[in-house]
């Protein structure tokens, strides 16, 4: 017995200095803890920030809803818990905190586990963190592993349960939590993985998303399909093993097939519209600021048709690739759609490639528009009062310089057309006559309808004006041929409908800002000569069928090519050139930018109705003989309607119709038609001395009959001299017609200035103002014609 308690004593001894031992060490690290405690304690951030609004993603949404852009540093939206599915708040809590509802923010079981974990793999392992603590670290604290942030995270957890009440906590965490591949927060991750909001998830897709929170990257369904797999069935486990699942359930849903949104729709900026979204942004971004933009959950209510714009994009990377194909040296474009009666931007594609080049064309880019400017021109015309019928001379013309040369513009078919009329100029694209127009008009009267319809770029009031030397952007020439396809009314451009804070205050909100820039009269004339472009002139490639119109647009050396068309219901228009402004290969508006013009258009008009343009009451029709502008008589040749604004159509009968006229004695005229009587007036410039005016004989003019009807020629008087505008005045037959040519001769050259009939009066006299465009080689370039000499 001796012996035995001789062994034993020194083992007691020994124990009993190790718990000695162990008490001292245990309060020493205990207090070296609490020291620790107290230390970081006294610098915890504060908690206050738990009232303060997280930072949420602004969504950018197309005109039917759409999400089509996503800003932000962290893609987050929140909701609140009771658009989360009961299964999906389960499934998070099975998986991440089976005693969610249990503790008070720390579980000393799931810390000691923790520990163990560590001492094993001789680290620092993720795990051990309720729900409460994992909120506390993504709120506050970085993800940085170490003893100090493990100890703070637990304070933090202590007061967070303090302030917030378990469903609070579990609703802030569900929209904090990251889910990988850029989703902040189950709303946004069910938009990114499975395309739809977080209350329509399945069991099965709710299991999922469940899964991904301990390490998204790892087992992304996109990147790692099977450990995704391995993940999801982990999940299903816990479930049954919480009760909150069967076994029976956990074996439907490991067979029930998940069919996940396209990768990569994430809420990067501009995911459907990179180049619509860019025109919007500096307009947010001065309006707001960086931090709210991005950080502050805007909502963004757009004009945007996601339907259109896909249809855009394809038109132009069809054309521009059927371009090169081609060897047309076309490598960039651009599209605008507004809806004319509203202006809002349907679509918007400022290039071949967003992620080539962010550089929008649509708006950013300005190039000169060629004759796509020309019916400013001929609207102005319109305005001062000139029939379609007008008839305007295209023969060579020069213009001194500053710099001391010629200007000496050509048509770009390098021919001259002679006498045409307004119409006929503009469907066949006209220069030198679209020229002398200009120059009768003004140039400054041109620039002031030009920007009152809606082109805000500067414009020089030169002549060139209406042969589109001045620069433009695609928007703002869409904006204001929109005015022609709405009847004269101008509606802004409008991208943005409304602004929401996340909570869905309205920040503001728009509506179309229009207003009456032309008459009816006016605006239906104009889109009835462009239809002719479309039908008959430089854009029948945009003839697509249905009731259209539009006007082409070629500048020098092929640099830049245009084509804006409209229906009543759409106005887009594509420009297509090259950013170093290098020409193209003979790529005219007519050709490649009409092509996409007109595909675009047939899709987007596809399941419209083909309405016209209603005829405004001021507006009427007389069927006309030939070019001469005078109504048709039975026996013209060459009947054609023709439009004008009601009370200036003519009254009088064109009788020159091929035969010969009447001579006194002869047969008498059929009922209606007037007798002619034909009057040629030439002006013969002298040099250093005042234009020599000689009237002469009915004889004088080819094919006239000699004394046809009695006529006498007051003014001029034969041989006299004088300067322009002069008058020719005389007396015939009462009611007779009177033909009169006026005809310009130097040398050899003779070009006739004027061929008017008028009728005269009951007294039989008539009276009209010579007053010619015409221009000679050598002569000065003339602004106000009625003050300068002629020629």
């Amino acid at each position: 017995m001796r012996g035995r308690r001789t062994w034993q004593w020194p083992f007691l001894r020994a124990v009993v200095v190790c718990c000695v031992i162990g008490a001292i060490l245990t309060v020493v690290g205990v207090g070296v803890l609490m020291g620790e405690a107290l230390t970081i304690g006294s610098r915890l951030p504060s908690i206050d920030a738990l009232d303060t609004p997280s930072s949420e993603a602004t969504r950018i949404y197309a005109a039917d809803g759409q999400l089509i852009a996503s800003l932000y540093q962290e893609n987050r939206e929140s909701i609140p818990l009771s658009r989360v599915p009961h299964i999906l708040q389960r499934a998070v809590i099975d998986t991440e905190d089976a005693d969610f509802y249990r503790h008070h923010g720390i579980s000393l079981r799931a810390v000691v586990r923790a520990g163990f974990r560590d001492l094993r793999e001789k680290g620092y392992a993720e795990g051990g963190s309720t729900i409460t603590q994992q909120l506390a670290r993504n709120l506050f604290l970085t993800s940085a592993k170490s003893i100090e942030r493990k100890i703070a995270e637990l304070l933090l957890a202590v007061q967070v349960e303090r302030r917030l009440t378990k469903d609070e906590i579990l609703e802030r965490y569900l929209n904090q939590v990251y889910f990988g591949e850029g989703a902040y927060g189950v709303e946004t991750a069910a938009q990114v993985y499975f395309g739809k909001p977080a209350q329509d998830l399945t069991l099965a897709q709710s299991v999922q998303l469940a899964g991904l929170i301990q390490a998204p990257s790892h087992d992304s369904p996109f990147e790692h399909p099977s450990r995704a797999h391995a993940r999801m069935v982990e999940v299903l486990q816990r479930m049954v093993d919480q009760g909150d699942l069967t076994s029976r359930e956990m074996a439907t849903v490991l067979h029930t097939s998940l069919h996940f949104a396209d990768k990569g729709n994430t809420g990067f900026v501009g995911i459907r519209a990179p180049y619509f979204v860019s025109y919007i942004l500096p307009m947010l971004r001065q309006r707001y600021g960086e931090e709210v933009l991005y950080k502050g959950g805007l909502r963004i209510y757009t004009t945007l048709d996601v339907t259109l714009q896909a249809e855009a994009e394809a038109a132009l990377r069809h054309g521009v690739d059927e371009a090169l194909r081609r060897h047309l040296s076309v490598h960039q474009g651009a599209i605008v759609v507004l809806d004319p009666r509203t202006g809002y931007i349907r679509a918007m594609i400022g290039g071949y490639d967003f992620q080539e080049s962010k550089f929008n064309r649509a708006w950013q880019a300005h190039r000169q528009p060629g004759s796509a400017f020309k019916p400013f021109l001929y609207t102005t015309a319109i305005m001062r009062g000139y029939p379609l019928t007008k008839m305007l001379l295209d023969a060579p013309i020069e213009f001194a310089q500053p710099n001391g040369k010629l200007w000496a513009p050509q048509d770009f078919d390098h021919a001259w057309h002679g006498l045409v009329t307004m119409r006929y100029a503009l469907e066949n694209s006209i220069n030198v006559a679209s020229i002398r127009l200009e120059e009768e008009v003004g140039p400054e009267a041109v620039v002031e309808v030009a920007h009152w319809m809606g082109i805000t770029s500067p414009l020089q009031p030169v002549l060139s004006l209406t042969l589109g030397s001045n620069d433009v952007t695609v928007l703002e020439m869409v904006s204001a041929y929109g005015v022609f396809a709405s009847g004269g009314v101008r509606s802004a451009p409008l991208a943005i409908l409304k602004v929401t804070d996340w909570h869905g205050k309205v920040l503001e909100e728009h509506v179309p800002l229009r207003k009456v820039v032309l008459s009816p009269e006016v605006a239906y004339l104009m889109t009835d000569m462009l239809r002719g472009v479309v039908l008959r002139g430089t854009g029948t490639a945009a003839n697509i069928g249905i009731p259209a119109a539009g006007k082409t647009g070629t500048t020098d050396d092929y640099r830049n090519a245009w084509f804006i068309g409209f229906t009543p219901s759409l106005v887009a228009g594509v420009y297509i050139g090259n950013d170093d402004d290098s020409p193209m290969n003979h790529v005219v508006g007519g050709s490649v930018p009409a092509g996409v013009w007109a595909a675009f258009m047939k899709r987007a008009t596809a399941d419209q109705p083909k309405d016209d343009w209603p005829q405004p009451d001021g507006i009427a029709g007389q069927i006309l003989c030939g070019t001469s502008g005078l109504l048709a008589a039975p026996g013209c040749v060459r009947p054609h309607s023709e439009l004008f604004v009601r009370g200036t159509e003519p009254e009088i009968f064109d009788l020159t119709d091929g035969r010969p006229d009447p001579v006194e004695g002869g047969p008498t005229p059929s009922a209606g038609r007037a007798p002619v009587a034909d009057l040629p007036v030439s002006v013969q410039p002298g040099v250093g001395q005042p234009a020599v005016v000689q009237g002469g004989p009915p004889a004088a003019v080819p094919g006239a009959t000699a004394g046809a009807l009695p006529l006498i020629i007051t003014v001029p008087r034969e041989g006299s001299s004088g300067t322009v505008p002069f008058l020719v005045q005389g007396t015939t037959r009462s009611g007779a017609v009177v033909h009169i040519v006026v005809l310009s001769e130097i040398g050899a050259q003779r070009i006739q200035a004027a061929d008017v009939f008028m009728q005269a009066d009951q007294a039989g006299g008539f009276a009209y103002e010579v007053s010619p465009w015409v221009r000679h080689a050598g002569g000065e370039a003339r602004h106000h014609r009625h003050r300068d000499r002629w020629p």
